[in-house]
């Protein structure tokens, strides 16, 4: 979301920035090309941003959020705190709402995020492991809060941090039933989880990397002490590798495995997370997945892509209807380079998986963590 958001930031204002500004904000002075690199470095203040959704599992929509930049790029000397607001819909009738404050400290040495959010989530739900022969829908009614701090380990690009996620809701089951007074199957559930975090990230760009690493070990832990229903651990890990095959091709890898133990929600199992495929469709107590993107660049500003990727999910205990599920995709998009001194582009990708279809209007990589 924080990827849309600045995205749609971008593209809306310029408009407006451009009556404003009588000098060329809007233009590098290498091409005379619409750029955004000198409006970054000096914006600071509160912005409205419109927010467009496209994620197939609930639908299109669209919503506000509003920004406030607490300082500059040139006044900061590097990334700015960014404090916002957001709420939005979407055609399922899923809605949201909440706060967040993305904080980079001590020149960077320090980075915190914090939010705080109310969901209204309806959802198709194919059960743990695929075990529904057809989904049910499913709707989380709940809040959640989400607090985090990675440090720099001296001047290396390996941070170590924690982070606090605790979820706390009413969640329905809209099962086949066809009795009048029947309104689905509700339980009540509490997630408090604590993470322990190790990043590496070599990137040469945080954006839209053309080189380098970025890795992440993540193991979770939660208990009934901590707030939560039951006691249980979850696994996460990384690797995302960049590299140039040309002066116009780059490409790039995605390595990614999750395992949650035995007590885990079933709701709340890792799941596939690829584009063309719908959020919680593919879930199990372990997923795995690649996925390959090669970019090459028409011009200065334009590149078009093309990327393909496999998941695999396995439950715990392959018995009857229990058994390993895997899906496909394939895509195709286009970036346009917004900000040449930031190496940020952006765009739209087209995907499709095994049975769905996706579009995604995309800020940098898609893969930007």
């Amino acid at each position: 979301m924080r990827k849309q958001v600045l995205f749609l930031l971008l593209i809306t204002l310029s408009l407006s920035a451009f009556s404003q500004n009588k000098r060329p904000a809007f233009k590098d002075t290498l091409d005379n090309a619409f750029d955004m690199s000198r409006y970054l470095t000096e914006m600071k203040g509160l912005l409205p941003v419109p927010i467009i959704l496209t994620e197939p599992a609930i639908g299109y929509g669209g919503g506000v959020a509003l920004a406030y930049f607490h300082s500059s790029i040139m006044e900061r000397g590097n990334i700015p705190d960014i404090t916002s607001g957001f709420g939005g819909l979407t055609e399922n009738g899923t809605w949201f709402g909440g706060v967040f404050h993305l904080g980079y400290w001590k020149q960077d040495r320090i980075r915190y995020m914090g939010a705080l959010a109310k969901g209204y989530i309806n959802y198709d739900y194919y059960g743990p492991n695929g075990v529904l022969p057809a989904p049910v829908e499913m709707n989380l009614d709940s809040w959640m809060l989400l607090q985090q701090l990675k440090w720099r380990i001296k001047t290396t690009n390996l941070f170590v941090g924690m982070r606090y996620f605790m979820y706390d809701g009413t969640n329905t089951l809209d099962l086949p039933i066809d009795l009048p007074e029947y309104e689905g199957q509700t339980f009540n559930s509490t997630l408090s989880e604590l993470s322990l975090m190790l990043d590496y990230d070599s990137r040469n760009n945080v954006f839209s990397p053309t080189k380098g690493i970025y890795a992440e070990l993540r193991g979770t832990y939660s208990d009934e002490w901590m707030g939560g229903d039951d006691f249980y651990g979850r696994l996460y890990g990384s690797l995302l590798a960049f590299g140039s095959i040309s002066d116009k091709a780059t490409f790039g890898a995605r390595f990614e495995m999750q395992y949650a133990s035995e007590n885990t929600p079933f709701w709340a199992l890792p799941g596939v997370n690829m584009r063309g495929v719908p959020a919680a469709k593919y879930q199990g107590n372990t997923t795995r997945l690649m996925e390959v993107q090669l970019n090459y660049n028409i011009t200065r500003r334009w590149a078009v892509l093309g990327f393909s990727g496999i998941g695999i999910t396995s439950p715990l205990d392959k018995g009857f209807l229990n058994t390993d599920q895997s899906v496909n995709s394939i895509g195709t998009g286009f970036r346009y380079l917004l900000a040449r001194v930031f190496g940020l582009s952006g765009g739209v990708d087209l995907a499709w998986s095994n049975d769905d279809f996706g579009f995604y209007i995309v800020m940098g990589h898609a893969w930007a963590r």
